[in-house]
C-alpha cells in the first residue's frame, strides 16, 4: 500500500471513532485480506514479468562437463539473481569445443546458429585459437574463472597393457612415438587412437607435448609428420561410452594393441560403469615440465558484447566460484579448480601415481600445434611422373638397374599414401604418345576408388610393377612443364598439390626444351595463392643433373632429393610432406 493511501487511511479512522469495536475488527480483516491479495498479486505479477523479459544467458559448454553445469546452472536459476533490474536465465546449451570456438571467432557458422553469451570449453587452448582471430578478440571476454580441472592420460585397455608390459614403469610422450623415433618395439605391434585436435582438446594437448618431445628444425618437423601418419585419427574418448568402444577394439576379432589419450575424468567415469574391467591408464612424465601431464581447466569466458549480458554472466560467474560448484564438479569426476579430487575408488590406484603437472602452452604454441596438424591431415593430390627413358635400364651400382631402384622406391612410397590421396600417374620418356613425352597411363583421383574391377591404388601398383625402359631418350623439360600446367589448371584448394618426378635425371632429348625455358615457364606460372610443389626424386649420384633438377625444384618452392636405395625414399616421403608446415615454402 502506497505512502499517500495511508495518510488518507489515518483520516478516515480519525473520523469514525464512534463504529463499534466488533465493525472496527471486521474492517480491519478486510483491510487486511485486501492488502494481502494486492501484494499478492504484485508477486505474482513481477514473477510473470520476469518470465517474459529476463536476461537470458546462454552458455556453451563443452560436452563432458555440461550435465555438472547443468545443475549449477539450474540452482542458480531458482534463487532469482538479478542484473540491471532483471532477473537472470541461464541456459546450458552443448557443443564440442572446436566448432563453438570456430563459430565464436568467425571462421565457421552463420545466421541459423544459437547465440552464445558465455562459454565453457574444456580448455584454455580453444580460447587462444578463437581470440587469434579478429572477432574472436573482440568478443571473448576472460574473466580468470577456471571450473574444473582433470589432467589427461594415457589409456590402454588392461589386456593390451598385460601383453605389452609398457605400463610397467612411469610413462612418457614418447609412448606414442614410431619405433623408429625412440616408441615402443615396432615388434609390440602398438597402435595409437589419437583424438582429432581440431575437435579434442586431450588430442590438441597431445600435438603439443609432441612438438615439444621433438623439437625445432626440418628433421624434428619429418619426425613429427612420421608420428602424425603412424596414428589414428579418432572421435574424443570423452565418456564411458567412447571408452567402452575403445576398450572393446582390442578384443577378438580386432585384436589391436591400442593406446589413446583421454582425460581423468573420462577414465574415472568408464571404470566407474565398468568397475570389473577398468581401463590401465597414467599420467605421462618428463625431464622437465614442459613434457609432463597437461591439465584440462575449463575457463569461464564471456563473449556478449551487451553491458546487460555481461553483467548477467558475472552474475553466473560467482555462482560458478562457490563452494556448491565445486562439489558438483567433484561429483562428476572431475577435480575442483582448486585442483581437488574426489574420493574415487582405490582399486583404479589413480591416487598412488606421481602427477607431474606440464607447463601450460603459450597462444603462439598451441596455434602452431594446431596449424601444423590441419595442414599434414589435409589430403595431397599427386601427379606421379616415372622415368622410363633407355638410361634407366643403366646399372644403379647397388646391384641392379636405375629401373629397379624406381620400381622399388614407387611401390614402397605408395604405400605410404594415406586413402584420402589423390594421385595419378603418367610415364616419361620421348616421343611416347606421338610428339608428347609422356603418356598417361592412371587418371588423376582417390587411391581406393575403383577403376574398373580393381582400385586406382592397385592399379597404380600394378603399372608400376609393369614399366620397363624404353629404347628413346628422355625428354623430361617438357613432360614436367605438361604435368604443371595440368595440375595449376586443376588446382584444388583443400588440397597440398604436388608434381612428384622419379627420374635418374638426365635430360637428353635433342628436341626438348633447354632448362632455362623450362624455368622461365615455370616461375610465369607458379602462383604462392595456388601452391604447386615440383618433388623430384632422382636416382644415381651425377651432380651436374642434381643441380639441374633441383633448379626446377625450387622454382615452384618445391625439393629435389638425391638417394641411392629404395628405402630412403621413407625418409624422404616425410621430409616433403613436411614441407606443407612451412607458409610460403621450405628449402632443402
Amino acid at each position: 500500500m502506497s505512502a499517500r493511501a495511508s495518510r488518507s487511511g489515518g483520516g478516515r479512522r480519525g473520523r469514525s471513532r464512534r463504529i463499534r469495536t466488533g465493525t472496527l475488527v471486521v474492517v480491519a480483516f478486510v483491510v487486511a485480506a485486501c492488502c494481502m491479495v494486492a501484494l499478492g498479486a504484485q508477486a505474482l505479477v513481477a514473477k510473470s514479468s520476469c518470465a517474459r523479459n529476463p536476461v537470458l544467458v546462454d552458455v556453451a559448454v563443452s560436452d563432458d562437463i555440461a550435465p555438472a553445469i547443468d545443475v549449477v546452472a539450474r540452482s542458480f536459476n531458482r534463487q532469482g539473481h538479478s542484473a540491471d533490474g532483471r532477473c537472470v536465465e541461464v541456459e546450458v546449451n552443448q557443443g564440442d569445443p572446436g566448432s563453438v570456438a570456430a563459430q565464436i571467432d568467425g571462421q565457421q557458422g552463420g545466421k541459423g546458429d544459437a547465440r552464445i553469451d558465455a562459454w565453457i570449453p574444456d580448455s584454455s587452448l580453444w580460447v587462444d585459437v578463437a581470440r587469434n582471430y579478429p572477432l574472436g578478440a573482440k568478443v571473448v571476454q576472460p574473466t580468470g574463472i577456471s571450473v574444473a580441472k582433470s589432467p589427461l592420460m594415457l589409456v590402454m585397455p588392461q589386456s593390451v597393457a598385460a601383453k605389452t608390459r609398457l605400463f610397467d614403469l612411469p610413462v612418457g610422450w614418447d609412448m606414442l612415438l614410431p619405433s623408429a623415433l625412440g616408441g615402443p618395439a615396432a615388434s609390440l605391434g602398438l597402435q595409437v587412437d589419437l583424438p582429432d585436435p581440431s575437435d579434442s582438446a586431450a588430442g590438441f594437448a597431445a600435438i603439443i607435448e609432441m612438438n615439444r618431445l621433438l623439437g625445432q628444425g626440418q628433421q624434428a618437423n619429418a619426425n613429427f609428420t612420421r608420428f602424425v601418419f603412424k596414428s589414428t585419427t579418432t572421435e574424443p574418448f570423452d565418456d564411458p561410452n567412447a571408452l567402452a568402444t575403445f576398450a572393446a577394439s582390442a578384443a577378438p576379432p580386432a585384436d589391436r594393441k591400442v593406446i589413446t589419450v583421454a582425460s581423468e575424468q573420462a577414465v574415472i567415469a568408464y571404470d566407474q560403469a565398468n568397475p570389473r574391467h577398468p581401463l590401465a591408464a597414467r599420467y605421462p612424465s618428463g625431464p622437465t615440465s614442459a613434457l609432463g601431464t597437461p591439465e584440462l581447466d575449463y575457463p569461464y569466458v564471456l563473449t556478449s558484447l551487451s553491458p546487460v549480458e555481461l553483467a548477467a554472466g558475472r552474475e553466473f560467474g560467482a555462482a560458478l566460484r562457490s563452494g556448491y560448484a565445486a562439489g558438483v564438479v567433484r561429483h562428476y569426476g572431475f577435480r575442483s579448480a582448486d585442483g581437488r579430487p574426489d574420493a574415487v575408488p582405490a582399486s583404479f590406484g589413480l591416487g598412488k601415481q606421481y602427477l607431474q603437472l606440464a607447463s601450460p602452452a603459450s597462444a603462439m604454441e598451441a596455434e602452431e600445434s594446431l596449424q601444423v596438424w590441419q595442414k599434414l591431415r589435409i589430403g595431397s593430390r599427386d601427379l606421379v611422373l616415372q622415368d622410363v627413358s633407355q638410361d634407366m635400364a643403366a646399372p644403379s651400382g647397388a646391384g641392379g638397374t636405375l629401373e629397379r631402384e624406381d620400381t622399388q622406391t614407387a611401390s614402397l612410397g605408395l604405400s605410404l599414401f594415406p586413402d584420402t590421396t589423390l594421385m595419378g600417374l603418367w610415364e616419361v620418356a620421348n616421343h611416347l604418345d606421338g610428339s608428347l613425352s609422356y603418356q598417361k597411363l592412371v587418371p588423376m583421383g582417390p587411391l581406393p576408388g575403383q577403376l574398373g574391377l580393381i582400385s586406382r591404388r592397385e592399379m597404380l601398383q600394378q603399372d608400376n610393377l609393369g614399366l620397363r625402359p624404353r629404347n628413346s631418350a628422355l625428354a623430361l623439360h617438357s613432360a614436367i612443364l605438361a604435368a604443371y600446367q595440368y595440375m595449376m589448371s586443376t588446382y584444388k584448394a583443400n588440397y597440398s598439390n604436388s608434381v612428384i618426378v622419379l627420374t635418374g635425371g638426365d635430360d637428353n632429348a635433342r628436341d626438348d626444351i633447354s632448362l632455362p625455358a623450362l624455368l622461365t615457364q615455370l616461375r610465369k606460372l607458379y602462383n604462392p595463392n595456388k601452391r604447386v610443389e615440383i618433388i623430384i626424386i632422382m636416382f644415381g649420384s651425377n651432380a651436374r643433373d642434381y643441380a639441374a633438377l633441383s633448379q626446377i625444384a625450387n622454382a615452384t618452392s618445391g625439393a629435389a632429393y638425391q638417394i641411392s636405395n629404395p628405402n630412403e625414399v621413407v625418409s624422404v616421403f616425410f621430409k616433403a610432406v613436411a614441407r606443407r608446415m612451412c607458409e610460403a615454402g621450405c628449402t632443402g
